[in-house]
């Protein structure tokens, strides 16, 4: 059985069960594109829109946990890329989820190359998502309706796959955070100090070592994970960092793959929220599990995939807590 193609991507959200995809067996032009839909419940303070559909309310009156908004969102994702004659350097375009919790995307444009011995090793350029993410100017605010602004990322990747011909992967990311119109605490007369600590702006890094346990002939891939975190956000109200812990496991029976992960993510905060008086401390928990089906209904090079995860942001502060339960599903061509 061919080594599995593990790229786990759920509704809006994606995790990764392996470092890099395989390379295509033949040079020239290859990739995929899918279409989809999700639907399902965010719970959130912070997020305000996605693709102009409503992630929260547009007014609070209490600082509380936040409420249950239900959503139903439409889904693009797509890999194009070229493989040179060599067919060990590959360069491509593509869609990243980078955070469950967040909906962050990424347009990825990368260059790859597998190495005989030392492995497969790919950079990639990070550039805002197409799909338009808004989170609320001044989150805190009472009594009255909220403006959104835009939130996007960008930044870059290494990955390095198979060092050295094992089982052992490498991820370094490191993304900029920047919202348009960053107002945190503006409502609530805080000193300059105070406001400065609660901006949601900055540099997010993530550093991740993970090993691919192939059994059962290839056909089951199990892979352990370990990273740290370092949220170093300009409000030290809101930095954060920490690690996570993590397992991955795809099945491929031939006629379908079942990919599934699940993550733990320890988080210390930095200083005291002015507001709270607390430290943004959190315990964050995901579940992801999704079945892909090719050839569907006897059509060549179509495939099809449902899924369902969740993800939960349990935050010593009720207010920063969050949470995210979806499922989608897809269909899509290979070329």
């Amino acid at each position: 059985m061919k080594k599995l193609a593990l790229s786990l991507a759920v509704s809006a959200m994606a995790m990764s069960a392996s470092a890099m995809d395989p390379l295509p067996k033949e040079a020239g032009f290859s990739g995929f594109l899918a279409v989809g839909a999700a639907g399902g419940s965010v719970e959130s303070n912070f997020l305000a829109k996605i693709l102009s559909i409503d992630l929260g309310n547009n007014d609070i009156y209490v600082y509380d946990s936040p409420d249950q908004t239900d959503i139903i969102i439409p889904s693009f994702n797509y890999n194009l890329g070229y493989t040179f004659a060599n067919k060990k350097t590959r360069i491509y375009a593509g869609t990243a989820v980078e955070d469950s919790l967040d909906f962050s995307t990424n347009t990825v444009l990368a260059v790859r190359h597998d190495f005989d011995s030392l492995g497969g090793i790919e950079l990639a350029g990070l550039a805002p998502g197409v799909a338009k993410l808004e989170v609320w100017e001044d989150p805190y605010q009472l009594g009255s309706n909220r403006s959104s602004t835009e939130r996007t990322t960008s930044g870059g990747r290494l990955t390095w796959d198979k060092m050295f011909g094992t089982g052992l992967e490498f991820i370094a990311n490191v993304r900029k955070v920047d919202i348009d119109h960053e107002r945190s605490g503006e409502s609530l007369g805080l000193s300059a100090a105070d406001q400065k600590l609660l901006d949601r702006e900055g540099d997010v890094t993530r550093i991740e070592l993970g090993y691919a346990f192939n059994t059962m002939g290839d056909d089951l891939v199990v892979r352990p994970s370990a990273a740290y975190i370092d949220r170093d956000l300009d409000g030290k109200a809101m930095a954060q960092d920490g690690y996570e812990l993590g397992v991955s496991f795809a099945y491929d029976a031939g006629n379908y793959t079942w990919l599934n992960r699940a993550a733990y993510q320890r988080l210390d905060g930095d200083k005291a929220n002015p507001i709270f008086n607390e430290v943004n401390d959190a315990n964050v928990y995901v579940l992801a599990s999704e079945l892909r089906i090719p050839d569907p209904f006897g059509w060549e090079k179509w495939f099809t995939t449902v899924g369902v995860s969740w993800a939960e942001n349990q935050a010593d502060i009720d207010f920063n807590k969050s949470s995210v339960a979806m499922f989608s599903a897809h269909i899509g061509r290979s070329f």
